[in-house]
Parts: structure tokens; C-alpha cells; sequence
């Protein structure tokens, strides 16, 4: 009887144990449809510190003192991964939804995932021009592969720090920022991995014949899907300070920020991109002959692949 206790205890500790830690990666996995929703809110107060004359200058010149300006901006985009080979497999990415004026509506990119980084190879739009596709083709690789999470297995109430840097274009100047982030292990329950995130802003580097201060902090939290390694759930409130000194005047700039994202993860589903690229080149008969070919070549060998992992999953089809 006192050894079946005892086989008892010891499934309910391993089985306790195994819910306090997740191993934790991120990053996309081929064969998925990721519908990702954000919202951000921002407020940018800007306050002129200068003489009378000064003001009044800026005042004749139509600038208010201080100035706010208040946003919303909404991003709605679908990425679609197909069949691994090798160590690297396609990602599709289509914008469903921007108020963006740069990331428009309808613009696609169509790259692949290797080595947990996003390379993208090519650019549709039917506004863009080579140049400008040239320029968001390397600005959007930036932005989607700057932060790199660790891989390492995460016990419930530890934590583990990154830090990114960022840059601000003020004028004709840049200022280069550090972002210290903290992430918190605080739950795990029906295989979602619950973080807190903690951040704070601190300038990295001086810039001659300017004073600049800055300060501000970021407090959110995450909702890690264990299964899926990627984040279903991110949301971040910020504030941030700056004040620089100039000859003869200061400015100081406050920025908040409510950043709302969700990330909806399903099976890659079966459709037909051939027909979408005939309706685009239909539509559309300005673009590049060029652009087109690789459209339908990315499409066909996208769509063989999505349709032949749904086959292997669904042991019902024929």
C-alpha cells in the first residue's frame, strides 16, 4: 500500500513539476496561417523652452506651443508558411488591412524562414516603385528579425533580460536608444505560457554640441503559445522623456503609447493563389511582366506545398 502512495506522490510531483516550466522558443513553424491584429494609440507632446522672441516666432510661423499629436494605427496582415526543406521553408506575407501611408493595403512579400530569421526575396504592390520596394524590403527584414528571443527552458517566476537598440530621427539628427526588457514567467495554464514584460528606455550614446536626456519605462504582458512557440498576445503601455538642449532653445518630448497585437494561429489552409496572381495581372496591367512571373512562381510552388502538407495531415483525403 505505502508504494502505491508513493507512485502516487511521485506522478502528481512530476506531473506538477511539468506544468512550472515551458521550453520556450519563438519563432514561425511551416505548414501555418498566422492572422496577426494590432492597434496602436500614441500621444507626442512637444514643449518649446526658449525666449519670448523665439516663441513668438514659432508662434508667427503657425507652431503651436506645446504641440500634441494624438494617433491610432491599425496593421492587419496574414503570414502563410508552406513545406520545410531542408533547414528553411517560404513565408508569405500579405497586409489585409493598414493605415500605415508607407505599408499599404494589398502589399505582399514573399520570402522565406531560415535560421530563425525572415529573408524576404521579393515585393508586390501596385504603387511602389523598384527603389522604394528595394528600401521597405530591407527596412521590414530589420524590423521583423531585431529582436531574438533565447531558447532556453523557463521555470514559472524566473525571468531573463534582452536589451535592443532603437533609433529616433529628430531633425538632422539620430539618437540611438537602449530598450532593457525584462520578461517574467508568472503562469502557465491550458498550454499558454503567461509573461509580464517590463521595459526600460535609457540613451546609448552622446551626441557632440547637444545635451540629451532621456528616461521612460514600458510594463505589458505576453501570452506564449507552447505548442504553436510563438506569442498569441502582446500588449504594452509606454512613456518616454526627452529633453534636449539646443542654442537657443530646449525641447522636450513626451511620447505614450498603448500597443494592443493578437496573433491567430491556424493550419495552412488550401487556396488558390494562381487565381489571385491572374486577377492581379488582369487588374493591374501597369506592373512589371517580370514581377508577375515570380508572383505566379512563388504562388504555384507556395500553393503545391500547402496542398500537399494538407494532404499528410488529413488522413481522410485521398
Amino acid at each position: 500500500m505505502k508504494k502505491i502512495l508513493l507512485f502516487i506522490l511521485a506522478t502528481i510531483t512530476i506531473s506538477c513539476n511539468s506544468q512550472e516550466k515551458i521550453d520556450f522558443k519563438v519563432g514561425y513553424l511551416p505548414n501555418l496561417d498566422y492572422t496577426l491584429s494590432q492597434k496602436q494609440i500614441s500621444e507626442n507632446t512637444i514643449k518649446y523652452i526658449a525666449s519670448d522672441e523665439v516663441l513668438q516666432s514659432l508662434k508667427d510661423r503657425g507652431v503651436e506651443n506645446p504641440t500634441v499629436k494624438k494617433d491610432t494605427t491599425i496593421l492587419k496582415s496574414i503570414s502563410k508558411t508552406g513545406r520545410i526543406e531542408g533547414n528553411a521553408f517560404p513565408v508569405n506575407i500579405e497586409l489585409l488591412e493598414s493605415t500605415n501611408p508607407t505599408l499599404l493595403s494589398g502589399t505582399k512579400f514573399f520570402g522565406k524562414y531560415i535560421d530563425q530569421k525572415i529573408r524576404i526575396d521579393s515585393i508586390f504592390s501596385t504603387t511602389m516603385t523598384n527603389e522604394e520596394k528595394m528600401t521597405l524590403r530591407m527596412t521590414m527584414e530589420s524590423m521583423l528579425n531585431q529582436v531574438e528571443y533565447p531558447n532556453r527552458k523557463i521555470k514559472v517566476g524566473e525571468s531573463f533580460k534582452q536589451n535592443n537598440p532603437i533609433s529616433m530621427p529628430i531633425g538632422n539628427i539620430v539618437i540611438e536608444l537602449d530598450i532593457n526588457s525584462t520578461y517574467t514567467l508568472t503562469n502557465i495554464s491550458d498550454g499558454i505560457g503567461y509573461f509580464n514584460l517590463d521595459q526600460i528606455y535609457t540613451l546609448k550614446t552622446e551626441i557632440e554640441n547637444y545635451e540629451i536626456k532621456v528616461n521612460g519605462k514600458g510594463n505589458g504582458q505576453i501570452q506564449y503559445d507552447i505548442e504553436q512557440q510563438f506569442f498569441t498576445k502582446y500588449f504594452l503601455e509606454m512613456e518616454m522623456n526627452l529633453k534636449m538642449d539646443l542654442d537657443p532653445f530646449s525641447i522636450e518630448l513626451q511620447t505614450k503609447s498603448i500597443t494592443d497585437q493578437t496573433t491567430e494561429i491556424k493550419k495552412a489552409s488550401k487556396s488558390n493563389h494562381n487565381n489571385q496572381a491572374f486577377l492581379l495581372l488582369k487588374n493591374s496591367p501597369n506592373q512589371p511582366i517580370r514581377d508577375y512571373v515570380n508572383i505566379m512562381a512563388d504562388m504555384h510552388k507556395f500553393h503545391n506545398q500547402t496542398w500537399i502538407s494538407f494532404t499528410k495531415s488529413n488522413p481522410l483525403s485521398a
